[in-house]
């Protein structure tokens, strides 16, 4: 893939990538299911007794769980960046410690700082799009999906644009080569553009998602098992577009600093270090 990238004199074709990002998805589907079906199945049970059990009703909203499935989330995509980075890796005691090696803290950090973000963003949301909604003679629970939706727009700009911003962090902490956050500013920098696209659309797509389980939720007969079946599927829907991120991040990343797999011992070139190629 990295021969039909053009990242040294033009940005790279995000449209390819993301076709890339899903063929290398249905190829590695055991490692998908394994990580993604024990999330879904934690939101499903956690929605199942929220809705089951009314004396929990309090914790529905809950920023708890946002910060819970943050981190997950975080584990997550930087499983799937191990897995993206290390395939057909040559097997060394080295590639078996990085595919081993628990998410870093400095991850971990980041994951929780732009959760605080949103939260902060969240008390600013627009008011008034519902109303307008309804006045076009959309249903209630239409309009009021439609308007929360809508209402993030601006929140989501904003938020991408800062991450787009120092993405390429995220990768090489999970390749075990940390950088700093000016360090990623400055690599990401011929492919900011790419970064916000792709960052902008999926976190769209996954308030999509929300809407239309949300919207599905409806014309589901008023039972705890419907609620957890849509908030399951949510789930295993922001891990799909999580894995595309990861994808590509993990390849524009590699593509950018030249990283090389970890390689036994009797390689002639085993302790070369990348180079970054971004502007200086």
């Amino acid at each position: 893939m990295a021969d039909r990238l053009t990242l040294d004199h033009d940005e790279p074709s995000l449209s390819l990538l993301i076709v890339d990002a899903i063929a290398f998805w249905f190829r590695n589907q055991a490692a998908f299911w394994l990580v993604a079906l024990p999330i879904a199945g934690l939101g499903a049970a956690i929605a199942f007794v929220l809705d089951r059990h009314q004396q929990f009703a309090d914790l529905r909203n809950h920023w708890g769980w946002d910060f819970l499935f943050a981190l997950i989330y975080a584990m997550f995509l930087d499983r799937w960046m191990k897995v993206a980075l290390l395939e057909d890796a040559t097997p060394c005691e080295e590639t078996d410690n990085l595919r081993r090696s628990i998410i870093s803290v400095r991850f971990l950090v980041f994951a929780a700082c732009f959760l605080l973000l949103a939260m902060i963003m969240s008390m600013l949301r627009l008011e008034g799009i519902s109303e307008t909604l309804i006045g076009w003679r959309l249903p209630l629970s239409v309009a009021g999906i439609l308007g929360t939706t809508l209402s993030w727009l601006p929140h989501l700009f904003f938020w991408t644009t800062l991450f787009a911003l120092i993405a390429l962090m995220l990768p090489s902490l999970s390749a075990a080569e940390p950088t700093s956050v000016s360090a990623a500013w400055t690599l990401g920098r011929p492919v900011r553009a790419p970064l916000f696209r792709l960052i902008f659309g999926v976190a769209l797509l996954s308030l999509l998602v929300f809407a239309s389980t949300a919207f599905g939720l409806q014309l589901l007969p008023k039972k705890p098992w419907a609620a957890a079946a849509m908030a399951g599927l949510w789930q295993l829907g922001n891990c799909l577009l999580l894995a595309i991120v990861g994808y590509v991040l993990a390849a524009i990343w590699r593509e950018l600093t030249d990283w090389r797999q970890p390689e036994p011992d009797d390689h002639p070139f085993r302790n070369m270090k990348y180079r970054a190629r971004g502007p200086g």
